[in-house]
């Protein structure tokens, strides 16, 4: 189980997005069918947020195939997830340092049906 205080922090940090929150709730125990928003991430500023929660919490990373339970969203996200996350890692960096415009994650994406 993760420190409850470092969740707690990254709750209520600016980094956060419905599939970002979806992560960290499922990863923590909630049941995904009390969660009102199960949205998997729709663009590259959301996935960039769900990869950086990743990040502070490494140990989810291994877990996202569990993620595929949620709802067919889920399931189509973690079957292309590996790739997106390579693909926003090489255009702009997770953390937008690379460049401003991440298309090329957002066509992989919408193609991927994310």
């Amino acid at each position: 189980m993760p420190n409850v205080a470092k969740v707690a922090q990254w709750f209520v940090s600016e980094d956060t997005v419905i599939s970002s929150m979806t992560i960290a709730a499922f990863m923590c125990g909630v049941d995904a069918s009390v969660l009102r928003h199960r949205s998997a991430p729709c663009d590259p500023g959301d996935l960039g947020r769900c990869l950086r929660l990743l990040e502070q919490f490494p140990r989810w990373k291994k877990r996202m195939p569990e993620m595929a339970s949620i709802n067919n969203h889920w399931k189509r996200a973690v079957r292309h997830w590996d790739k997106a996350a390579a693909l926003m890692e090489e255009e702009v960096g997770i953390d937008w340092s690379k460049g401003d415009s991440a298309s090329r994650t957002y066509a992989f994406m919408k193609q991927a049906g994310f």
